[in-house]
């Protein structure tokens, strides 16, 4: 984990648009049921024509396409938006879309192909029908069936599929068999989830009334899933996300290692750091209000001064100072099976008291629950040992 020398930039594009949102679900999103309207495709070309402006990008280290749903865009809207990404791919490391299983299509998987994306990622969730009619799933498992045939047949890229742990109405047995019928697809990255019961969530509001859920099941399948990843030779390289060799999402670790990004869309978060005792790293969140957003950028283009832009700019903003961003080093850092860097945190905390960049010292609180591992250049990285790893979040609140 070290600091590129080079500034340079991951970009993440929101599109917010779901066709019904599924009762775990409490980010945000558009429930859609008709077209989705040309202008926001507009708003987001000329929104990151203002962010390259703004920081001087010429081309991204990664871009990764989320949502909600990016394949419920039209196969012309999906042309038309990712024709224009394309110009900011040139030396891309990894280029990343998501897709629902409803929504994907022959013609998408190629434009996408052409296009520059160069891995999928798909959120199956469970190919166990009962639990997905438990959560309101928005697809079936033979629709899950008919998209994963269509990506076998089609897409040549790098494969993501996403898996759900400890859904209602679920056994482990139920469970298991729907986690191999997913593995099936020989997927290379699969992002193995412990269902969350998120306060204000529909699912909270549901078990609250009666729907039977058990936590402690939920973790008993999330150990199980892992075991049976690993047995046929998946890797764990963060708390949730399992891979073959090589196969890392190099965009999700662009977060874990507080790289910077560009985030444009309606919802969509940025963060610049600092990593600067005498300044502040900057995070912006772009407003949620679609008519907002688009009423913004409307009009918005290389043409407008920065100082009008920033006077119009519908987003909050939050300044990061040092401790926070060394709080957040660790938050992140930590979730990774490769852990933090020494190099990295003298060279970024070195001015940040009492420990001026001394890792050691700052890790001994928890030190017991940590293993070192040194690097061929000699950095000694530091991890959450094994047994600790499943109760990460009870480990932070020792440190932080």
């Amino acid at each position: 984990m070290h600091i590129e020398l080079k500034k340079s930039y991951s970009l993440y594009v929101h599109i917010p648009f779901c066709r019904s949102k599924c009762d775990y679900c409490d980010f945000f999103s558009i429930p859609n049921h008709g077209l989705i309207p040309d202008s926001y495709i507009d708003a987001l070309k000329n929104e990151l024509t203002w962010q390259c402006s703004v920081y001087g990008i010429d081309s991204f280290r990664t871009v990764y396409i989320g949502g909600g749903t990016p394949s419920l865009l039209s196969a012309m809207q999906l042309k038309n938006l990712l024709s224009f990404l394309n110009k900011k791919m040139n030396g891309c490391q990894e280029c990343t879309m998501e897709m629902n299983p409803e929504t994907i299509t022959e013609e998408k998987l190629m434009i996408a192909r052409d296009c520059g994306i160069n891995r999928l990622s798909v959120g199956i969730q469970s190919m166990n029908e009962s639990a997905l009619r438990a959560v309101h799933r928005h697809c079936s498992v033979y629709d899950t069936e008919r998209a994963l045939q269509i990506i076998k047949k089609v897409w040549k890229g790098r494969l993501n599929l996403d898996v759900i742990a400890g859904l209602p109405a679920q056994s482990s047995k139920d469970f298991l068999n729907s986690l191999q019928r997913v593995l099936d697809y020989t997927p290379d990255h699969v992002s193995l989830y412990t269902l969350t019961v998120e306060d204000g969530s529909l699912l909270a509001e549901r078990i609250d009334n009666g729907l039977i859920w058990n936590s402690d099941l939920a973790d008993e399948q999330w150990i199980l899933g892992k075991k049976q990843l690993e047995s046929l030779g998946y890797v764990q390289y963060e708390v949730s996300n399992f891979c073959r060799q090589g196969m890392e999402s190099l965009h999700n670790m662009a977060y874990w290692k507080q790289l910077d990004y560009i985030g444009i869309g309606s919802g969509a978060t940025g963060t610049v750091y600092s990593f600067s005792a005498g300044e502040c790293g900057l995070r912006w969140t772009n407003t949620t209000s679609l008519e907002e957003y688009i009423s913004c950028w409307a009009e918005t283009g290389c043409n407008s001064s920065v100082h009008d832009l920033e006077k119009k700019m519908c987003r909050t903003e939050e300044r990061l100072d040092l401790a926070t961003e060394e709080q957040e080093f660790f938050m992140m850092g930590l979730r990774t099976v490769s852990g933090v860097s020494t190099e990295d945190y003298k060279i970024r905390f070195r001015s940040l008291s009492p420990w001026y960049g001394d890792l050691f010292a700052r890790l001994a609180p928890i030190r017991d629950k940590m293993k070192a591992h040194v690097c061929l250049n000699g950095d000694v990285h530091y991890a959450v040992s094994a047994p600790d790893f499943l109760f990460l979040n009870s480990v932070l609140l020792n440190l932080l």
